[in-house]
């Protein structure tokens, strides 16, 4: 276990250790579901794109055709020139047909992409969740952390010094460790779901849905509708709510440690506390970033901590690595990471 309330944020580095895609193969496969195009008639579809997702867009909105063909052809052209599907559709939130339509595109692409993942389970297959699927990966590690000295009878208390703040659309994180819950300590689907039910995680642009409500990599469900569960970044701010739990979670952390998260400034802004915290160790990667930008996020982190505590030791304490993955973080500070 954990032996200090300990939060970890997490990007989508996280999820590509599963094999999700990163911010520019995802586009990709936004732009391909967005080449929505008719022949002349202007009925016969000869476009690439995801036409079944074109209709739900369409009923949803109940629209002309060329509107929605519009937006499509919106995201389709301009996607590829901006950093993400995040940045892009906060770059267009005051046009409210490209923004829904960018959405439901999103949702379908992240539910397609689980589907393929290394964590997926066809449980109308009667296929059972194996460690093997995650080997390797920071899931098992963190897992190996997680239930270190914790006997079954104690298992609900598992969660107790563990939070996530998780700035992905997945649920791959919950959908792992509901899984590896019931292996590791063979337990009921029932009772893992109540002990996941205590585990905060927050997600602060918004998810594909619950598990219970729309399962990991869920097919045929109606992703105009699931499209509304999502959030920019202006429209996470304006509403307020999670940036309410997330400052409780900052505050109440002994310890942070960020796994595949690019610190976008609008994110770390999201982080930073409205008081000065305490002085705590931050650990956190920054895969293939340059020292100089390491420099910069490390005083931008360290900035977190209480002004009583000069600069030099707060830095000292924020350890971001360049050079190690998030697997590589478990190993690397395995010891450090825990509060042993």
């Amino acid at each position: 276990m954990f032996a200090r309330r300990t939060l970890f944020i997490c990007g989508a580095g996280t999820s590509f250790e599963a094999g999700l895609p990163l911010g520019v193969e995802l586009a990709e496969r936004i732009v391909e579901k967005t080449d929505i195009r008719f022949g002349a008639n202007g009925y016969d579809p000869i476009g690439g794109g995801d036409f079944e997702l074109y209709q739900d867009i369409k009923q949803a909105l109940h629209l002309p055709n060329n509107e929605h063909q519009r937006a499509a052809s919106i995201i389709r052209n301009g996607l590829g020139f901006s950093q993400s599907i995040d940045d892009f559709l906060d770059q267009h939130r005051t046009n409210e047909r490209v923004s829904f339509y960018g959405k439901a595109v999103l949702v379908k692409s992240i539910l397609e992409a689980e589907s393929s993942s290394r964590l997926y389970v066809d449980m109308n297959k009667g296929h059972r969740f194996s460690a093997n699927q995650a080997r390797g990966t920071w899931f098992v590690k963190f897992m190996y952390m997680l239930g270190r000295g914790l006997p079954k009878e104690n298992v609900r208390e598992i969660f107790e010094n563990v939070a996530f703040i998780v700035f992905n659309y997945d649920r791959c994180i919950e959908h792992f460790l509901l899984h590896a819950l019931q292996r590791l300590y063979n337990i009921a689907d029932s009772e893992a779901q109540s002990i996941m039910d205590d585990l905060t995680i927050i997600h602060p642009y918004g998810s594909v849905g619950p598990l219970r409500e729309v399962p990991f990599g869920g097919r045929g469900y109606n992703c105009a509708t699931l499209a509304k569960r999502i959030r920019t970044y202006t429209e996470q701010e304006a509403a307020g709510d999670v940036g309410n739990e997330i400052a409780v979670e900052v505050a109440r952390a002994g310890c942070m440690i960020f796994l595949g998260f690019a610190y976008h400034r609008q994110n770390v802004r999201l982080l930073q506390p409205a008081d000065k915290m305490s002085a705590r160790p931050i650990y956190g990667t920054a895969y293939k970033m340059s020292d100089s930008d390491v420099s910069i996020v490390t005083r931008e982190l360290a900035g977190f901590m209480d002004r009583g505590v000069r600069m030099q030791a707060r830095e000292s304490m924020t350890k971001l690595e360049n050079k190690l993955t998030c697997t590589d973080l478990f190993d690397y500070y395995a010891r450090s990471l825990s509060g042993d």
